[in-house]
């Protein structure tokens, strides 16, 4: 958590209005809810993939990892902080009014040393869905979004469920996040480019929403 408290002194949010403790909490809820899934779906996965938009320091994706020890996981991030142009986006918008370096302080060997199985780990470094290239026959069972803004969540939406499995999640970080309004703006348009909508699970963490693919 000092990572992540670092993070956001860095991105200019007063140290008054950082709760670590909060944070904790959001991680173990989202850890068990992953855990959980797991250990009800695990013969389901096959052949499919599982993945991470935004990875930041690994602490998520180290339980992916864990969680789905035989799969292949693709951790997609810049590892230099966010795309200027989201950035800009968001904030002509007015969905967030984050800064260009946060979470910047990572690196893919950092990620890579915490995962248990960093063999099965394919990293795409660079700005999303660019990243995604080559990927537009690989099928997914389990992929976690934590873009943050809205044009990458977008894009996460756009071409993660449409690959994913029956039964398969989408776990969607900061829905219920006010500093980052554009994350539940990016689901209602998506929604509506689709027409129809999804299937969305609040998991407890007052945080995440998971969006289940129907069987």
């Amino acid at each position: 958590m000092d990572a992540i408290r670092n993070s956001l002194l860095e991105g200019g949010v007063p140290s008054k209005k950082i709760n670590t403790g909060y944070g904790i909490m959001q991680i173990e809820v989202r850890s068990k809810f992953l855990r959980d899934f797991a250990n009800v779906r695990i013969n389901d996965i096959k052949d499919y993939a599982v993945a991470e938009g935004g990875v930041f320091q690994g602490e998520f994706a180290k339980v992916i990892n864990e969680c789905f020890p035989d799969s292949t996981i693709y951790l997609f991030d810049t590892f230099e902080g966010f795309n200027p142009q989201n950035v800009d986006a968001d904030r002509t918008r007015g969905y967030s009014d984050v800064k260009v370096n946060r979470f910047s302080n990572t690196s893919v060997d950092l990620v890579m040393s915490k995962l248990p199985h960093p063999e099965k780990a394919i990293i795409r470094k660079g700005f999303f869905p660019e990243t995604a290239k080559g990927l537009e026959d690989q099928k997914f069972f389990f992929v976690n979004l934590d873009f943050d803004l809205y044009q990458p969540i977008l894009e996460g939406l756009r071409f993660f469920y449409p690959r994913l499995s029956g039964g398969g999640v989408l776990l969607i970080h900061d829905y219920f996040t006010p500093e980052f309004f554009g994350v539940a703006q990016a689901i209602k348009d998506f929604e509506e480019e689709i027409g129809h909508e999804l299937v969305k699970l609040p998991i407890g963490d007052h945080c995440s929403l998971a969006i289940m693919r129907p069987c």
